[in-house]
């Protein structure tokens, strides 16, 4: 499989992002599964629609995750839930920072 077909790997960033994640999944699982498969197949892609998913503005441009300092994006699945992220595109892994299903003050 070409390298630009094969899926990314999805991870939270802490166990407070894995809870968050499995509480959207309860409260909304059908998003969230779209919100999993996009972030899988493509999460520096906004040709689908550049309002939804973008990178995040400074001072939440970056993240460090483990040792690394790594861009962060938002991606809006629905009108007040946003799951924050960092690509980390040498290793093919979606580290996901936040999933809030209210629309987090810090974006606007």
């Amino acid at each position: 499989m070409p390298e630009a077909d094969r899926p990314w790997t999805l991870r939270p960033a802490s166990a407070r992002v894995q809870r968050e994640w499995d509480a959207a999944v309860r409260s909304a699982p059908s998003l969230m599964a779209v919100v999993r498969e996009r972030l899988r197949a493509r999460p520096l892609d906004r040709s689908d629609n550049p309002g939804r998913t973008h990178r995040l503005r400074p001072p939440l441009d970056r993240k460090r995750v483990g040792d690394l300092v790594l861009p962060q994006w938002q991606h809006e699945f629905s009108a007040a839930g946003r799951v924050f992220y960092c690509p980390d595109a040498a290793a093919r892994v979606v580290w996901v920072t936040r999933v809030d299903l209210g629309h987090p003050r810090e974006t606007e």
